[in-house]
C-alpha cells in the first residue's frame, strides 16, 4: 500500500476540518449573509442602496465597502434623508457624505443569511447624528432565527 506524501496529507486534513461547514449550509445558500433589496432581492456589497422602499426618502449612494462579514459589514457612504419638513413632498433629500454604515445582527430566513440591522452615523452641520433601522418587521424575515455564533477558541 502506498502512503501519502505530507503535503497530500495535509491538503486532506484541511478538507476534511471544512468539510461539515460545507455541507451544513444548503445547496444555492451562502454563509455570507445578504440585505434584503426593496424588490426582495438579496444583494451584497451594493453600490447603493434605498433604505425607504416606499417612497425612496432614506437611501445610501457611494457605497465604499470596507468589511463584509459573517457577523456584520461595515461601509462608508453618502447618507441621503428627506425630513419631510413641511411634509415629504413638499421637501428635499438633504445628503451627508461621510457617513459610516454598519449592517449587522444576521438571521437566517427563508431567502437565506440577512442583515437585520443598520445604523448609520453622519453629520448634520457639526453635530452627530444616527440613523437606525431594522428589518426584523418585514414579511420576508418571518420565520426568522438567530444565527448562532460560533464558540470561541
Amino acid at each position: 500500500m502506498r502512503r501519502c506524501g505530507p503535503k497530500l496529507g495535509a491538503l486532506a486534513l484541511a478538507l476534511l476540518a471544512v468539510a461539515p461547514v460545507a455541507f451544513a449550509t444548503p445547496a444555492g445558500a451562502t454563509a455570507t449573509p445578504g440585505l434584503l433589496a426593496c424588490s426582495n432581492h438579496v444583494v451584497r456589497r451594493p453600490a447603493s442602496f434605498v433604505i425607504a422602499c416606499a417612497d425612496a426618502n432614506t437611501a445610501l449612494t457611494g457605497i465604499h465597502w470596507i468589511r463584509w462579514g459573517a457577523r456584520s459589514a461595515l461601509a462608508v457612504a453618502t447618507f441621503g434623508e428627506n425630513p419631510c419638513t413641511p411634509y415629504c413632498a413638499a421637501s428635499r433629500i438633504h445628503y451627508h457624505p461621510h457617513a459610516t454604515v454598519l449592517l449587522g445582527d444576521p438571521l437566517r430566513t427563508r431567502r437565506g443569511i440577512l442583515y437585520s440591522t443598520m445604523t448609520v452615523h453622519y453629520r448634520q452641520g457639526s453635530r452627530p447624528r444616527t440613523f437606525a433601522f431594522s428589518w426584523k418587521g418585514d414579511p420576508g424575515f418571518k420565520g426568522t432565527r438567530a444565527v448562532p455564533r460560533r464558540a470561541s477558541s
